[in-house]
């Protein structure tokens, strides 16, 4: 099982964070693994199609969302055996703490590779927490605003 995590601290309140999170259209924004994908009616799953180590993949995914604020993603199919994500959110004195694990069983052909796949998971992830933190730091600016014209 191979398995990343990073945190990061978001300048803006966990009501803002925990808005932008459960809005999982933008998943294909903010995760470099996902180019599309399409969320269900009721909000609880979706179908994903991107690049994993750049091969092209496409996978249903099932969302729980979590009573923090975020949201545990468990793939239901798609290339993997096995894939979990999950978004921990926590306020704390001057923002928001995200959390964001995830956990692979990788295929026997990418696990001599396992060591290059950690280095790039990594990256994919700090990326992600860097756009989330810039997009929800954004919608609280937006809804900032929104108040102040009120």
């Amino acid at each position: 099982m191979l398995n990343v995590n990073r945190r990061i601290l978001i300048s803006a309140p966990y009501e803002s964070v925990r808005s932008y999170l459960r809005d999982l259209g933008e998943i294909a924004h903010y995760e470099p693994k996902v180019d599309s994908i399409s969320v269900s009616s009721e909000g609880e799953s979706a179908e994903a199609a991107g690049h994993f180590f750049g091969m092209p993949w496409h996978g249903t995914f099932r969302f729980d969302f979590e009573p923090d604020g975020g949201y545990r993603g468990v793939m239901l199919s798609g290339p993997l055996r096995r894939m979990e994500c999950r978004m921990l959110i926590r306020p704390v004195n001057g923002g928001t703490i995200l959390e964001h694990d995830e956990e692979y069983e990788l295929p026997l052909f990418l696990r001599p590779l396992q060591p290059m796949v950690r280095r790039w998971l990594n990256h994919t992830l700090e990326t992600e927490l860097d756009v989330i933190k810039e997009r929800a730091e954004a919608l609280n600016r937006q809804l900032q605003l929104k108040v102040l014209d009120a």
